[in-house]
Parts: C-alpha cells; sequence; structure tokens
C-alpha cells in the first residue's frame, strides 16, 4: 500500500511547483526551440479504450520524455491525470504532451474516444498536422472511429492510423485494417505488418523498406530476417504502397504503366507528400504494453508525418469589423508576423488560466507584448511552456507551427487570436456542435462550485 504522507508531500511538492510557475517563476532547464520543419503535430483519435492514452504514455517512455512508464490500469499516464479520467479509465477532455525524438519535437494531443466527449477532437485537430488514427487490434473499426475520422475530413488534416493492441487475445490485424480499408479508403497501406500475434507478437515487417525488426523489452528494435512465412503478404503489401503513391501523382502514374512498378528514388521521396494530400495513409502494428512496433511508429512520424510548413496558409481577417474587406492570410513561417490560435483553455487551482495555443506565423518569446486581436486589448505572455500532462515545461522561445501554453493572460480565451499588434489578424473561431441535451446544474456547496467552474470554463 503507499504511503499517504509520501503521497502528500508528492502533491504538496507538486502544487507548489505550480503556483510558482502562475507567478512568473521560471524552471530551470528550459527546452530548445524547435525550428518549423522539424516539428510534428498529432492529434490521436479513434474510439474509446482502443488504446490512445497508453500509446501516448508509452512513446512518451520510449522516448524518453519521462522517467515512469505510465499505465492506464494503474491511473499513471501522462495524460490522464484528473480523478475523474483516473478512476474512470478514459480520457475527458483533450490532453497534450511531448517528447523529443532525432533531434523533432514531437507534440502529441490525446482526445476523448467516447461519444459524450469526442466532439473535444474537433479543436485538436483545427491545430494538428496529421490524426494519429487508432484502431483495436481485435475491435477494428468502432462507431466513434468513423466520427473522428470524419472530423479529420472536416478539417482536412492528412492521417496516419495505429492498430493498437496487436498483443492482446483475439487481436487479428489483417481483420482490423480490411475493416478500415472497407470503411475509409483503399488508399490506407500497412507500413508495418506484424510478426506474430496476440502473445506471439514480438516484431514487425517495414513494408517500405523490405527490412524486419525484433524489439527487446525496452523496445529497442533490432533488423533480423525477413520471415519466410508471410512473404506473400509482405511482397503483396508493397506493392499496393508502390500502386497508391503512383496514384498520387500524374507523373509518377506515367512511369508506372510504361515500367509496371516505381524505383525507390520515385517511392522514398513521395510517401510525404501522398500523406500530405490524404492520398495515403500509412498503417503501423504497435503494443504499447510489450513496446512491440514503438520505436518504428516514432521513426515513422519522423520520417512521414507533415510538417506544420507543408499546411496551406491560414486565412483570417485584419480586424473583427473586417466583414466586407479582403482576407488576410499567414503561413506557418518564421518570416510571417507573429501570430497563434488559442484552442483550448484550462481553470488550474494552482497555477490559474491556463491558454494552449499553436503558434501560426512568426515566432515568439516569453515576456512578449502581443495583441488579442479578437478583443482588441494588449497581453503580455510572461513564462512560456510545454505541456506535458499537467506538468508545464518552461519553453524560451516558440516558433511557428509550435504548440505552446500561456498562464494568467488576462482577457485571452478559447478562440481567440493573438497577434502583433503593428500586423493583426483575426482567424475564424471553431464552431461546436448543437448539445444533443441540456441540463441545469446548481453546486451544493463553495467546494462543489469551485469544482463546475474548473469543468465549465
Amino acid at each position: 500500500m503507499s504511503n499517504p504522507r509520501r503521497r502528500w508531500a508528492r502533491s504538496y511538492a507538486d502544487q507548489k511547483r505550480r503556483a510558482d510557475l502562475s507567478k512568473g517563476c521560471s524552471e530551470p532547464d528550459a527546452m530548445k526551440a524547435y525550428p518549423t520543419n522539424q516539428i510534428r503535430n498529432l492529434a490521436c483519435i479513434g474510439h474509446g479504450h482502443a488504446g490512445k492514452t497508453q500509446l501516448v504514455s508509452s512513446l512518451l517512455h520510449l522516448a524518453g520524455a519521462t522517467t515512469r512508464w505510465g499505465k492506464v490500469d494503474e491511473g499513471t499516464t501522462v495524460t490522464d491525470h484528473d480523478e475523474d479520467s483516473i478512476a474512470r479509465k478514459i480520457t475527458l477532455n483533450n490532453q497534450l504532451a511531448h517528447c523529443e525524438w532525432r533531434e523533432h519535437k514531437v507534440n502529441l494531443i490525446d482526445t476523448p474516444g467516447f461519444s459524450a466527449f469526442a466532439p473535444h477532437s474537433r479543436p485538436a485537430l483545427r491545430v494538428a498536422d496529421c490524426a494519429l488514427v487508432v484502431v483495436h487490434a481485435a475491435k477494428g473499426v468502432e462507431v466513434q472511429t468513423e466520427k473522428t475520422w470524419a472530423y479529420a475530413n472536416e478539417f482536412l488534416v492528412p492521417r496516419m492510423m495505429v492498430i493498437a493492441q496487436v498483443d492482446k487475445e483475439h487481436a487479428d490485424f489483417g481483420a482490423a485494417l480490411d475493416s478500415a480499408r472497407s470503411t475509409f479508403s483503399r488508399a490506407i497501406v500497412p507500413f508495418t505488418l506484424p510478426i506474430g500475434q496476440e502473445a506471439g507478437f514480438k516484431g514487425v515487417v517495414d513494408v517500405v523498406h523490405m527490412k524486419a525488426y525484433e524489439f527487446d523489452a525496452a523496445g529497442k528494435a533490432k533488423e533480423i530476417d525477413i520471415p519466410v512465412a508471410g512473404r506473400e503478404v509482405y511482397e503483396k503489401e508493397r506493392e499496393r504502397l508502390i500502386e497508391v503513391i503512383a496514384e498520387s501523382d500524374d507523373a509518377l502514374m506515367e512511369k508506372y504503366f510504361e515500367n509496371g512498378t516505381l524505383e525507390e528514388a520515385d517511392i522514398i521521396p513521395n510517401i510525404s507528400k501522398a500523406i500530405a494530400a490524404s492520398r495515403l495513409c500509412p498503417v503501423f502494428a504497435v503494443s504499447s504494453i510489450t513496446l512491440v512496433g514503438l520505436q518504428t511508429l516514432l521513426d515513422g512520424i519522423i520520417d512521414y508525418a507533415p510538417a506544420p510548413d507543408t499546411h496551406e496558409a491560414e486565412h483570417g481577417k485584419a480586424n473583427l469589423d473586417d466583414e466586407g474587406a479582403e482576407g488576410v492570410t499567414r503561413g506557418y513561417h518564421a518570416e510571417e508576423p507573429f501570430s497563434a490560435y488559442v484552442f483550448r483553455t484550462v481553470a488550474d487551482p494552482f497555477a490559474g488560466r491556463i491558454n494552449i495555443m499553436r503558434v501560426i506565423g512568426g515566432k515568439v518569446q516569453h515576456d512578449a507584448n502581443v495583441f488579442n486581436s479578437s478583443r482588441g486589448t494588449a497581453e503580455r505572455l510572461g513564462a512560456l511552456h510545454s505541456m506535458q500532462g499537467k506538468q508545464l515545461d518552461k519553453v524560451d522561445e516558440a516558433r511557428a507551427g509550435d504548440i505552446i501554453a500561456c498562464v494568467k493572460l488576462r482577457e485571452t480565451q478559447s478562440g481567440d487570436t493573438l497577434a502583433d499588434r503593428a500586423a493583426p489578424i483575426v482567424y475564424d473561431k471553431l464552431e461546436y456542435p448543437e448539445a444533443a441535451i441540456a441540463f441545469a446544474i446548481e453546486p451544493k456547496s463553495r467546494q462543489d462550485e469551485e469544482k463546475i467552474s474548473v469543468a465549465l470554463h
């Protein structure tokens, strides 16, 4: 049994640190600022219990972003940190985390998968460059998989897919893959295929490079010979990959018709382009509990997921009253004037109000004076942070495409635009679907009033 005194001490230390942050006190080591092309922003979407939260926690552990490997069953994951999420073992709102891999910063947004909370994935997709669609290996595509896929269509977000829990009883990677193809698109192509299934899942075949890997207990990959059994499947899926790549570009299609295939020089460089154009959705086989396949997934995210600077320019207005005038655009480039879109606001009992935003253009440093062009008010950003669940990691500078958090801004709320006063822009606020049902609630006590205030903020 855990020691209540130690648990209280940890809780107090965390509360004190967060309260210090709210006063502008800095932590000793700030994360470095990453250039836009070395940032990856992914929203993890899918049905409840498909394995999104455990996937995020295990990716963080493998990348060395956390000292403790969080487990959903133990209530220790990074992104499910509030009491209700831990008790119910479900994600109730968008939660952010990040890791560094191969000199890149990977921002992960863990989204809810249950129907009552699934619409929260929309603001996550609004600021993501890629959706990571998580499908349960034993269940295949489910209702909320389809709904969140439709949200990704709404925001024109490219997709990558993870078939998770391949190590579980009754897992069937092939059936899950077939359900995804029949439901969504034939352009869904496995980049890794499992070696073994259920408890025997021990490695993957990399279809892109035609290599095979086994994984040790720490998740580290070791190259092995491609198994003879199943070679026909591997080669068939690689041929499908070549076909999909060819279909993504007219010039490549001509080469394919002329030669019956594509050369390596035509395949690898065009994978990222096909994904960014939503003409290809790669699939990775993983187990977040045994860590099998996670290293190849992280490598795939770095190699193939779109960077923010591949994103189309964002459209906005020069000011709130600019209804009839020509719009303004901002690209995801450091040379643009600073602008950011606030997509979530959290009321933290110790740090105060936390505004989470995506930097769209330019760059911003801590203590910067900016302009809330949605409200016509000035704001001082104070300290900048990258969120690691409930933890706030200090950042001195954030560049175009990155996702950051600021504490205690005076007027700023979700949906607001922050910008350079000399070059204002107002991005459209996200419209939420109408509620299916409405209730009036009344707190029983002062303590309940504070809890409700945080929940409804």
